[in-house]
């Protein structure tokens, strides 16, 4: 019996870390869930609401001026959960609600969400953060620093570049998703798995830019007067400003060079002034060779592409024949070398190492990197004095059914 006063007080002090596990919940219908965030430059005549500074008081704005944010919010209660039932109950605009605030800073910008909500915003459910191509012209160190201090926001999330006003995307009503933000994101996600486009989510953008010997992108986007989105290219950065932007089609070669897969991106091969076919890609692999020439770093690639034929131009064009497809590999593989190096060429003109050569340099020629470059901002000087030579191999796997 001596005993059971200690088992008491193990089965007491027990019960009451169970009972801890709710001490902060909160109902999902208290929570100012946000779905998407637009961040734009903010007019000269807008002004922010004095809720973190004195009225006329001068405060410093953030390293590109004042942020105007444009967020996307859950309506609750109006969220699908499965597949409606008997057509589809209401619009994209009476499931979520778009509010806009003025800020010196984007924390700032938020702070006035929050004095227009009856519940903390909670960024738990964000999909997607669209930014203007000023704004991220001219930096998004700040934004960055902002979003990796907030412990909710999920690292699968998107960001991109919109090609003017971001806030507008947060307007769009896609016919084809409930959610506009969710499209979004799943648009990005369906990309990936198409082989359209690069794995890329904000986690990974993060990773790619916290390297000394890489730079990093996003998807580049242009809304249409349709209420439609369109991928339109790659916004490649120098640090943290954008540099640039590449055309749709290069998206292919930054695959193929980085050697994504699954493939699916299409290529226009020419045979001859009036003979064509259609190539897609269905695999990808890239070999990357780091050296030294002339006390420059130098690198040699392999990229092997594997492929089926989708179409021919002509009917007269007979793919049964071992040397007309021996033709498509051989022209296929010279105008990847072509493009490819002339991609890279562009982001050595601006600066701006999407492809991770630094981090090779880094790993394979580390006294060099020790002693002669040591810097990312060195190294992007070094990167523009980088000699590539690429070697680009393509396999054709089909032709088709089609009896010849």
């Amino acid at each position: 019996m001596k005993h059971r006063p200690i088992s008491l007080c193990i089965i007491l002090l027990t019960s009451i870390y169970l009972l801890t596990g709710c001490w902060d919940q909160r109902e999902i219908e208290e929570r100012a869930t946000i779905l998407g965030l637009a961040i734009d430059i903010a007019d000269k005549d807008k002004q922010p609401i004095p809720l973190t500074h004195p009225e006329g008081a001068e405060v410093p704005t953030s390293e590109i001026g004042k942020l105007e944010v444009t967020a996307q919010l859950a309506v609750p209660g109006q969220i699908p959960l499965g597949p409606s039932q008997g057509g589809s109950q209401g619009t994209s605009q009476d499931r979520v609600w778009v509010v806009k605030a003025v800020g010196q800073t984007i924390d700032d910008a938020i702070q006035g969400l929050q004095q227009q909500l009856a519940h903390k915003v909670f960024f738990g459910q964000l999909q997607i953060i669209i930014l203007s191509e000023d704004v991220a012209s001219k930096g998004v160190g700040h934004i960055n620093e902002f979003l990796r201090r907030r412990p909710e926001i999920r690292r699968t999330a998107w960001m991109a570049v919109n090609e003017k006003d971001a806030a507008y995307t947060m307007q769009i009503a896609p016919k084809l998703e409930r959610v506009p933000a969710i499209y979004l994101s799943t648009m990005f996600e369906e990309a990936v798995k198409l082989g359209k486009f690069p794995e890329n989510d904000l986690g990974k953008y993060w990773v790619h830019t916290s390297n000394k010997g890489w730079d990093g992108f996003l998807p580049y986007i242009t809304t249409k007067k349709t209420d439609n989105i369109e991928i339109s290219g790659l916004a490649y950065f120098s640090g943290d400003k954008m540099a640039g932007k590449t055309k749709p089609y290069q998206i292919a070669y930054f695959n193929g060079l980085t050697g994504q897969n699954p493939g699916g991106a299409a290529l226009v091969v020419k045979l001859s002034e009036d003979e064509s076919v259609m190539v897609q890609s269905t695999k990808r692999k890239a070999k990357y060779k780091a050296s030294l020439k002339k006390g420059k770093p130098h690198f040699d690639i392999d990229v092997e592409i594997w492929g089926i034929v989708r179409e021919t131009n002509k009917q007269q064009l007979k793919l049964d024949n071992q040397r007309i497809v021996r033709k498509i590999e051989q022209t296929s593989g010279e105008m990847l070398e072509k493009e490819m190096l002339k991609l890279i060429q562009e982001t050595q003109e601006k600066k701006a190492d999407i492809f991770g050569f630094g981090e090779y340099v880094r790993g394979d020629l580390a006294l060099y990197w020790n002693h002669e470059i040591k810097t990312s901002e060195k190294w992007k000087e070094i990167y523009q004095e980088m000699s590539v030579d690429i070697n680009a191999k393509v396999n054709i796997q089909r032709v088709g059914m089609k009896a010849s």
